[in-house]
């Protein structure tokens, strides 16, 4: 995404002239499809690591625990590394899977989309725009602000699994140096059985 987008940006810097009463340039071609593309596949890859940091949490507790992240924090324990995916859930998972659903089940990527420099007071700023309301599920009522920006958003998703899988890490480095780690190492994950027929 970064990649592409500094390419653009290039691209539309130097559509810019010295009009002071230009506000601002932009694009949308395939270039700018590609780039919403990867952030879709990005959100849905972010979302598979946070169920296998599920399936690793679930090994602290002796009970069985489900394979992934929104059902685990369903669980009513009120320690270890529950407690912390549960805090994550509601800072900014709860979020991240509004995008992804909006993306992925709502409003394709093939809508139309541009990426742009506009000019603020404090000059020309790269934007790839992101609704603030993704739960309408219509792109006509798509609601946009300058603090939303797709890169921007995507690299403090970044940020919050690093610590995210950090915290749950240290958590569970924690108990096992008391002894108290794994305290499930067999039938972890109840998936079903698969029989093949003739």
């Amino acid at each position: 995404m970064h990649s592409l987008a500094s390419i653009l940006h290039g691209q539309l810097a130097s559509n810019l002239n010295s009009d002071d009463a230009i506000e601002g340039v932009s694009i949308g071609d395939v270039r700018v499809k590609q780039i919403y593309w990867d952030f879709e596949s990005y959100l849905s890859a972010i979302n598979n690591a946070l169920d296998l940091l599920a399936r690793i949490s679930g090994t602290a507790y002796q009970q069985s625990m489900p394979p992934s992240f929104n059902k685990i924090c369903k669980n009513p324990s009120d320690s270890g590394p529950i407690k912390i995916l549960r805090r994550a859930k509601q800072k900014w998972v709860n979020r991240l899977k509004d995008y992804r659903d909006c993306f992925t089940h709502y409003t394709p990527v093939d809508t139309i989309l541009s990426v742009g420099l506009v000019q603020y007071s404090d000059g020309f700023h790269f934007r790839a725009k992101l609704p603030t309301n993704p739960n309408v599920r219509d792109i006509l009522g798509f609601r946009f602000s300058r603090r939303v920006e797709l890169l921007r958003y995507a690299c403090s998703v970044w940020r919050h699994l690093i610590a995210l899988d950090r915290a749950v890490a240290f958590d569970i480095r924690r108990e096992y140096q008391a002894g108290n780690y794994p305290k499930k190492i067999s039938n972890l994950f109840f998936v079903g059985r698969r029989q093949r027929t003739k």
